[in-house]
């Protein structure tokens, strides 16, 4: 059951909710803040290492139950309600038009290749590739600093079919502990995801904080079967993001992209003016354009659905 941010969740595990209860006795407010300050000091404040990061990630908030090793995690697995065709759902990324920014052939509005991922990102690290979208237009705009006078590209795809995805932007609240041991818990939840979502200052390496955000990720948030997860905005308050990390062609379909100028942008408000429209005709292999005025465009982009959407 969903209420607010919480997701209420029964265990049905009296292994685990043995291990829990151990874990949360061994852990007052003030030892979980310890501990934490403890990691982003080792992690964050002084010269580090990747390795480092990751052990340090690896051994936190962790005990030790009956002679095996114990960590909280607050993964969850979700199904999203089945829709029809008429109404899938819809996901939003944003390209920025730039001087070396090509849209040649259909790899290039997906994720880029594996093999030209060099660095850590928050969901993923070198030679592992991630579609990073957003729920809205607005939120990828967001993300993406789009400001007046850029002209960029809004990519949209649709779901086709049902998928598995984790969500950290709610809290698993589990029946079986006590109040004050869920306490326990949605503090510790609230630090790994605020560490999780942190955007550094410039003075600091950056690659560090999303080699602590890729590990945290995957630690304490990202179920096994989990094709995908949503997670809080970092740059728009309210605003959600989800990031597919496998089978991203097989769970989505690319249904087109509109050209845009922004024209105005007055704090998280942007007014834009649509260029063109594109879309892949497998025929001829290549991408062709269409004014916003078209049939084709109208019969895309004019969905009901997908124009409430687009309008956010």
């Amino acid at each position: 059951m969903r209420n607010n941010g919480f997701i209420y969740h029964d265990i049905n595990n009296s292994e685990e909710i043995y291990s829990w209860k151990h874990l949360l006795s061994n852990y007052s407010l003030e030892k979980i803040n310890s501990y934490f300050e403890n990691y982003k000091t080792s992690c964050l404040y002084y010269s580090t290492n990747f390795s480092r990061i990751e052990q340090a990630v690896k051994f936190l908030f962790t005990i030790e139950v009956q002679g095996h090793e114990f960590s909280p995690n607050f993964k969850n697995s979700i199904f999203p309600e089945k829709r029809t065709s008429n109404m899938p759902y819809y996901f939003f990324r944003i390209r920025k038009i730039e001087k070396d920014t090509n849209i040649n052939n259909l790899q290039d509005i997906w994720e880029r290749p594996s093999n030209q991922i060099t660095n850590f990102q928050r969901l993923s690290k070198p030679k592992h590739s991630v579609l990073y979208t957003s729920l809205m237009p607005s939120t990828a705009m967001l993300e993406t600093n789009i400001q007046k006078d850029d002209t960029f590209i809004l990519i949209v795809y649709k779901s086709i079919k049902t998928f598995c995805y984790s969500d950290c932007c709610s809290f698993l609240y589990y029946n079986e502990l006590t109040e004050e041991e869920n306490m326990k818990r949605y503090i510790m939840f609230q630090l790994l995801r605020n560490e999780f979502t942190r955007i550094l200052p410039s003075s600091y390496n950056g690659e560090n904080q999303y080699c602590a955000a890729y590990n945290i990720s995957n630690k304490f948030f990202i179920a096994e079967d989990a094709c995908a997860i949503q997670y809080p905005s970092t740059r728009g308050l309210g605003h959600k993001n989800f990031a597919f990390l496998n089978n991203i062609k097989e769970n989505l379909e690319f249904i087109g992209f509109r050209v845009c100028y922004l024209e105005e942008k007055i704090e998280t408000l942007h007014n834009c003016k649509i260029i063109t429209d594109g879309f892949w005709d497998n025929e001829q292999k290549q991408f062709i354009y269409f004014t916003p005025n078209s049939e084709k465009s109208k019969s895309i982009f004019e969905n009901f659905y997908l124009k409430t959407m687009m309008s956010k």
